[in-house]
């Protein structure tokens, strides 16, 4: 029996907005276990965790092409980064440079990964202020083969008024990147998860679970030879570990509760692949608006479609919860925002 998987990211949003994920993250330094969220101290007046001037980091855009099968670089015309929101005040770049005012926060860069090398921004210092304790959001914006796209990256900004916990998790590939695409290039896909509070990485006795999304629900992962790997906070996987698409989860157990990371890995090795034929590609889905899906399966060498699969859905919601009071035919606005975002599991067997 055959099956492969596909995953898409549905988010609701007012008129206005636009959220597409697609946005890749590597520290300058090499650093693991660091997350984007940035904690205020009130009392020193300072950045707690992360401070970008001592961890500087940079964002890359990665747009996946499902026919391409890959991740592919965007169009250097009109690409744009932009802060806060997408508007001309917003716009980080004139003339392919940094604008005076940005100077000191941002810098552009490039990022090879995987052969390719994609356009990059760096932050360089850090984005919470004494006077600005709000989350921002840095956006690119290009286009690939004449389709224009949007990637976004939230930097969640907090005052530090008691202890947030978190479980970030980093990605590593064989092929030296933090890919998480399983390709010719990038054998293995290792996924590192570390306890953080309030930014700070926890020392003490934390229990690791990894959990895999199968059937509509979650299950306990073990290490199967030359499949997977697990080993206390960290899951490899190899090709024959993912079909398609594949959902992750590590549960961390801390001082009597229970905290959750997601992660996701895609393999490109498969001779099929879906294209979801989703009526909204995007993934931002406005008010009054259903989305809804007429997946094929392809034939990754030919490009011919491939006949006589059979498509299951399955659906979890922004904290990794399985979902079961909506189907593919009620993805409707009100139901993505019920449940702050969904992602939509597509399955096909034969």
């Amino acid at each position: 029996m055959n099956n492969i998987s596909a995953i898409d990211h549905l988010y609701a949003f007012e008129d206005g907005d636009t959220i597409t994920p697609g946005m890749g993250v590597r520290w300058v330094n090499g650093e693991t276990g660091l997350g984007l969220q940035q904690y205020w101290n009130p009392t020193t007046g300072k950045v707690i965790a992360t401070d970008f001037k001592e961890h500087p980091v940079m964002l890359y855009p990665q747009p996946y092409s499902s026919k391409k099968g890959a991740v592919v670089l965007p169009e250097a015309n009109g690409q744009q980064w932009y802060y806060g929101n997408i508007s001309t005040e917003g716009g980080i770049l004139q003339d392919g440079a940094v604008k005076e005012k940005f100077k000191n926060l941002f810098e552009v860069a490039t990022v090879e990964v995987n052969g390719k090398k994609f356009p990059a921004l760096k932050i360089k210092d850090n984005l919470a202020t004494a006077e600005d304790h709000t989350d921002k959001y840095i956006y690119y914006s290009s286009s690939y083969d004449g389709k224009t796209f949007v990637c976004q990256q939230l930097i969640p900004i907090q005052q530090a008024v008691g202890e947030a916990y978190q479980v970030l998790i980093s990605v590593e590939g064989a092929s030296g990147s933090g890919d998480n695409v399983l390709s010719e290039d990038n054998d293995w896909i290792k996924f590192s998860a570390s306890l953080l509070r309030t930014g700070e990485p926890v020392v003490g006795d934390i229990t690791f679970v990894w959990q895999r999304f199968d059937g509509g629900e979650w299950k306990n992962m073990s290490t199967i030879e030359n499949v997977q790997e697990v080993s206390a906070n960290s899951l490899k996987v190899y090709d024959a570990a993912v079909e398609g698409v594949d959902l992750f989860r590590c549960v961390a157990g801390y001082a009597g509760k229970t905290y959750y990371g997601m992660c996701e890995a895609t393999d490109i090795h498969d001779p099929y692949y879906i294209d979801k034929g989703c009526s909204n590609p995007s993934g931002s889905v406005s008010i009054g608006e259903t989305v809804t899906y007429n997946p094929q399966v392809y034939e990754r060498a030919s490009g011919e479609v491939s006949s006589g699969w059979r498509f299951a859905y399955s659906f979890t919601d922004s904290e990794g919860n399985a979902v079961s009071d909506v189907t593919e035919k009620t993805l409707t606005y009100d139901n993505i925002k019920k449940h702050n975002g969904l992602a939509v599991r597509i399955e096909a067997s034969k």
